[in-house]
């Protein structure tokens, strides 16, 4: 090889690895500070959501530091690496929680107006106690109640959300949550273990140049949960958001999510050809958190939330 040769080799691998430092440090800053970017033009709500995939940027620049060698390449790369791990990791490992002393296992699902049927016998059949649907089509809430009426017949329906209760519901309210009509509902289930405050959801859709009714249902919901002093809470159903949306913080500052059971986030959205964003959610406060999954029920573009809690907790 030709000294000329040898130094274009060389200038070419310095431009590479000075690129991979350039692009490790961006992406770590990215990961940190994905919320202080501006939302102009959806820029905010893109890298918010899709936050946890950006993870994906590390394995193909590591493939990138193989072809430029030079140790600083491989160095650098720890920042990315450790920022995801650090803000990722935990709720990226299952979920290892113990076995209930008070069972109550809680579904929800988007039913996208068909296969509403199915979805609720299906989530029947996995042990759900409390089951929430959202969307519910044109007579389908009578439909799913005639369905459940033995099981569940404790019922509960706003608009095109619903609530079937194993157990008896108190004090069912309907929430509008700045909206001006209800899209959500507030309610009391009376279990064996005592009283469970109950909020199912369905917060406007995102959308990346408009999604301020969702900004608003979700802080709205934030300040009525930080004024709730029941003693255990859960929340449950489609939040339009994922837990590293700037926006969710209102309610995530007062909520703890339930975590996944398996390896993964535990995705919902959309069903097919795979989920990509957790936008339904299984929330609590005042009992121990427990472990969640996710199932592909019914025809929905979601996939259903199926939480597992201890109401003996706390």
């Amino acid at each position: 090889m030709s000294h000329a040769a040898h130094n274009r080799l060389t200038a070419g691998r310095m431009a590479a690895r000075l690129l991979i430092v350039l692009l490790s440090l961006a992406l770590t800053i990215v990961l940190v500070a994905h919320r202080s970017f501006p939302e102009r033009g959806g820029l905010g709500l893109f890298l918010d959501n899709l936050a946890p995939w950006l993870g994906l940027g590390i394995p193909m620049l590591f493939l990138w530091a193989l072809v430029a060698r030079g140790r600083i390449s491989f160095l650098v790369l720890l920042l990315p690496a450790v920022a995801w791990s650090w803000i990722f990791g935990a709720a990226f490992l299952p979920a290892n929680a113990p076995e209930p002393a008070a069972k109550f296992t809680v579904a929800t699902q988007n039913v996208h107006q068909d296969g509403a049927l199915s979805s609720a016998e299906d989530l029947a059949a996995q042990g759900a106690d409390l089951i929430s649907l959202q969307e519910l089509g044109e007579g389908q809430a009578g439909e799913v109640g005639a369905l459940l009426k033995e099981t569940h017949p404790h019922q509960y329906t706003v608009g095109t959300v619903g609530v079937y209760s194993k157990y008896q519901i108190l004090d069912e309210q309907p929430l509008d949550l700045g909206l001006g009509w209800a899209r959500a509902v507030q309610l009391r289930v009376r279990t064996d273990a005592g009283d469970v405050t109950v909020y199912a959801v369905h917060v406007a859709s995102a959308r990346p140049l408009e999604h301020t009714e969702r900004d608003l249902m979700l802080a709205n919901l934030g300040s009525t949960l930080a004024a709730d002093r029941s003693a255990k809470i859960i929340a449950l159903g489609d939040f339009n958001a994922t837990n590293t949306d700037r926006h969710f913080q209102p309610v995530s500052n007062q909520l703890n999510k339930v975590p996944h059971e398996h390896w993964g986030f535990g995705m919902t959205w959309p069903n097919r050809p795979m989920p990509m964003l957790g936008i339904d959610h299984v929330l609590v406060r005042g009992l121990d958190i427990g472990s969640s999954d996710t199932l592909a029920v019914g025809d929905s573009d979601h996939r259903a939330v199926i939480a597992t809690l201890d109401l003996a907790s706390e």
